[in-house]
């Protein structure tokens, strides 16, 4: 003689079933975002006027988390449009300024990149022997009295805040090593009305 297990009974075990399935599809997925992407807060002035004190970005992490022998290192010396790396120039980068990963990271953007000859002279930035637009610094100097000469080693990159006046950078600190990128910017989200996505 068979017992028959009651519908109901059978009803309950799936509905629990799917919804422990549908909690560990939840936690994987965001297990596998948080590993991509981070939000951070900004809580400086040295990337004004672009990004301001207390608006939040997400940094795509992704390319910190490839290895580097995936995607390789083209140096750029003596040719102006740059070298095939991970980071671009133009790029806002969230890092670590020391090679411990101690402290706050910093918001920059990349000025130079693995390669670059980059000089700093009479207010402006040249790289590879061209003088380097920057329409997101609106027309401020840019002065330097360390790190204002220099060739990129391979890995290497130079980062400065847009408001120059006011930013510790790589003018002060030298160039950071691509081990100490968390990632770039890819989205403004906070506050609403400066809702932007970023390359």
């Amino acid at each position: 003689m068979t017992t028959q297990v009651p519908l109901k009974s059978t009803t309950i075990r799936r509905v629990v079933r799917e919804l422990i399935e549908s909690v560990i599809m939840a936690i994987a997925l965001y297990a596998i975002i948080s590993t991509v992407v981070a939000r951070y807060q900004i809580l400086n002035i040295s990337m004004e006027p672009n990004f301001h004190e207390g608006q939040l970005v997400v940094v795509d992490r992704l390319d910190s988390l490839l290895p580097a022998w995936l995607y390789g290192v083209a140096h750029a010396e003596g040719n102006s449009t740059g070298a095939s790396s991970m980071q671009k120039r133009g790029q806002v980068v969230v890092f670590y300024p020391t090679a411990v990963h101690e402290g706050i990271p910093l918001i920059k953007r990349v000025i130079g990149v693995p390669g670059d000859l980059l000089e700093i002279t009479d207010g402006q930035v040249r790289v590879n022997q061209e003088w380097l637009e920057e329409p997101y610094i609106n027309g401020l100097a840019t002065g330097c009295s360390q790190y204002c000469s220099l060739v990129l080693q391979p890995g290497q990159y130079f980062v400065m805040g847009d408001n120059r006046p006011n930013s510790f950078d790589s003018r002060s600190f030298g160039p950071i090593d691509d081990e100490n990128i968390i990632g770039h910017v890819v989205l403004r989200y906070w506050p609403l009305d400066r809702l932007e996505f970023f390359p």
